[in-house]
């Protein structure tokens, strides 16, 4: 028993002695304060922006025209143009199989002469019974049978014509013209094919080009036919070209909110069909709030974009929505008032929480 007293008495005094120190420690020892990060801060400010509407689309031709046969089911004999080559209007295109339908307007012609000779027969036999029934020669009766004759020679002669020219208008059908100049986008026929109700050839006007998008509701009351427009194509980094709206959409689109335009631009035999493009129409000025573009950082991951706002002496990070860039400046559409604390520039000292110590910008 005296033994174990012993022990618990050693560890007594020896516990008390750590308690002891520890104390002593923490009296004499002071902890340094936390570092506070230097920050300049700014407040958002109003600036003026050019407010513009963008889209991309691929490029169009301004119209193109379908040649279709009028006489499908005949045997293709020529053809005299190839995709890419440029035609002028009325020029010819292809030729089909005419030897059936050449027979046929030379029986029509053939036709024709006869009639003719026949009723200028009956017209000369009719100018004679006309002076015999003048001197009382002929009957009444003669004189009109002749008379009848004759009008129904005359009646056949414009029907054998109207007939014959029938027949050669159809022949005209049996060659294939452009019906507006332009360039062949696409050939669908070869000599030896027998052409179909099908376009056998595309051509497409291309003293101009054209480009569709949608405009957003808001945007789309302010736009305007014959508005100009910034086209940035591309094939031609750099250039910038000039276009101007003309047509816009009468209707919205329900499922999209957005109003279909059309532009239409030079295309300067540059700018080819199936390009890519970007529009940008201006709608005019506005003032909005900003921020310096250095003030702004993006989340990764997510792309929001986030500024750090100054809260006493702790900087908080805090999403905003922006929109438009001016010069140095972005838009803050969200997420910011007017009279909060901004820090000036980002950088990695910077952190959801740091406490920060504001000097003078």
């Amino acid at each position: 028993m005296k033994k174990y007293g012993i022990a618990l008495l050693f560890f007594a005094v020896f516990g008390g002695l750590i308690l002891y120190r520890r104390h002593e420690f923490r009296s004499t020892t002071v902890l340094p304060e936390p570092e506070l990060v230097p920050v300049e801060a700014i407040l958002p400010v109003s600036v003026t922006f050019e407010e513009t509407v963008s889209f991309a689309a691929n490029i169009g031709p301004e119209e193109t025209a379908a040649v279709v046969s009028k006489v499908p089911g005949r045997t293709v004999l020529r053809v005299h143009v190839n995709e890419g080559d440029r035609v002028k209007r009325g020029e010819r295109l292809a030729e089909v199989d005419d030897s059936l339908l050449r027979q046929q307007v030379l029986q029509a012609q053939a036709v024709h002469e006869r009639a003719k000779t026949y009723a200028a027969t009956l017209t000369a036999e009719f100018g004679r019974i006309s002076a015999l029934y003048e001197e009382k020669v002929v009957s009444r009766q003669q004189f009109e049978r002749m008379e009848g004759e004759a009008k129904a020679a005359a009646r056949q002669v414009e029907e054998t014509r109207a007939a014959l020219n029938h027949l050669r208008i159809m022949l005209g059908y049996h060659t294939m013209e452009a019906p507006v100049s332009g360039v062949i986008l696409a050939r669908n026929i070869d000599p030896g094919d027998t052409v179909s109700q099908s376009p056998a050839f595309i051509i497409s006007r291309q003293e101009n080009v054209k480009i569709s998008g949608g405009v957003p509701e808001r945007y789309y009351p302010r736009v305007r036919i014959g508005q100009k427009v910034s086209v940035y194509v591309d094939a031609f980094p750099g250039e910038i070209f000039e276009g101007e709206v003309f047509r816009i959409a009468p209707v919205l689109d329900p499922a999209t909110r957005t109003g279909k335009i059309e532009v239409l631009l030079p295309s300067q035999d540059r700018i080819r069909p199936g390009m890519f493009a970007r529009v940008s129409l201006s709608l005019g000025e506005r003032m909005g709030l900003a921020l310096p573009l250095e003030a702004v950082g993006r989340l990764p991951g997510t792309g929001e974009s986030v500024c750090f706002v100054i809260s006493g002496d702790v900087a908080l990070i805090r999403k905003i929505s922006t929109e438009a860039e001016s010069g140095h400046y972005v838009e803050v559409t969200g997420g910011l008032e007017s009279g909060e604390k901004v820090v000036s520039t980002r950088s990695e000292r910077i952190r959801d929480g740091v406490r920060v110590r504001v000097t003078t910008r």
